[in-house]
């Protein structure tokens, strides 16, 4: 599993993760399959006030690669910050 913290983006900490799962599908077809998930803070990536919200992913859900796992949920999380922060 690979983790790692971004930020401040405009007041918040992104943390991103990608790690490895097992399909039911052979490796050999299949290739290696990653899965990302983000988690934002404020004040700090270790920050006890964390807030969780169901954020689209769009429609990647899968992953080659543990760094294409982790810029897609970055980038996932700063849009979804962006949206939280726009003037109504």
């Amino acid at each position: 599993m690979a983790e790692r913290v971004t930020g401040p983006y405009r007041g918040y900490y992104i943390s991103a993760s990608a790690r490895l799962v097992q399909t039911h599908e052979p490796q050999s077809e299949a290739g290696p399959i990653y899965v990302g998930s983000v988690s934002l803070a404020q004040g700090g990536p270790d920050d006890v006030h964390r807030f969780e919200a169901l954020v689209d992913l769009g429609p990647e859900q899968r992953f080659s690669t543990e760094s294409e796992a982790l810029a897609h949920v970055e980038q996932a999380a700063r849009e979804y910050i962006d949206r939280l922060l726009r003037p109504a």
